[in-house]
Formats: structure tokens, sequence, C-alpha cells
């Protein structure tokens, strides 16, 4: 496997989304937010960090499971703290489209995006992503 610190193409497949499962625990929903706005403060043809992408996706699959409409991987430990700040999570502003924003920069301009386009699990891991586009607009 190609990316560093990743075993599996899905969200949470890697050490960076389980190090922001930590993260998020200590720092709350800010950290969610802010996971998921700064893909829109980077300039269009600027090239996306792998890492700010991994920590976006896990923090859409919060509100994705907020939504109830968790991925199988969604990590145990965090369903507690989904379920404590459910109705938070679901009443940021524009939360959502901003979620689809964000999926569509990293599926089609990204680090992530090349990473993944030099290794046999493209193909899947689009799919992943097309998935949580789906379970986020539901």
């Amino acid at each position: 496997h190609l990316i560093m610190g990743s075993w599996g193409h899905t969200n949470f497949d890697n050490d960076t989304a389980q190090d922001f499962v930590a993260v998020v625990e200590e720092e709350g929903i800010d950290r969610i937010i802010s996971a998921i706005e700064v893909i829109k403060t980077i300039e269009e043809d600027a090239y996306l960090d792998s890492d700010l992408c991994i920590e976006a996706l896990a923090a859409i699959e919060y509100i994705a499971t907020a939504k109830d409409r968790m991925a199988e991987d969604f990590p145990e430990d965090a369903e507690d703290w989904v379920q404590a700040h459910k109705a938070q999570l679901l009443t940021i502003r524009g939360i959502v489209t901003k979620c689809q924003q964000a999926i569509d920069r990293i599926k089609n301009n990204s680090e992530l995006k090349d990473l993944w386009e030099e290794t046999e699990d493209f193909e899947n891991w689009n799919k992943v992503l097309d998935d949580l586009n789906t379970r986020i607009s539901a």
C-alpha cells in the first residue's frame, strides 16, 4: 500500500483519521467544522495537502453519523461523542453544502486523489467518497 500510515481505502483506515478522533474528543465540535471549512479556504488551484483531506473526510463522517447514516468503519469510541453532540452537529449552518463541496474538491483536485490514483484501490476510494456524498445528502 502506497499511502503512508494507511491500511485501507475507507475514511478511517489511516493514522491521521484515527488521530483526528482523539482531537475531536478534546477540542469538540469546532474541530469538526474547521476540518471541513479549511478545504474551501485553500485556493482552487492550490495543492490540497493529503492530511487536510483525510481530516475533512473523517469530519464529514461525523456529520453523516449524526444524520443516522454511519459508515461501517466509524470508530466505536466516537459514536458516543456523536450521540451526545448530535443536535449541535445537525444545526451547523450550511454544513451539508460545505461537506458536498469539500468531497467534490478532494475527489477532483487534491494530493490525496493523486496518491490514490497511483494505487489499485483508486476506484474503491472513489466509491467511498461517492457513498459518503450520498449519505451526507440524504
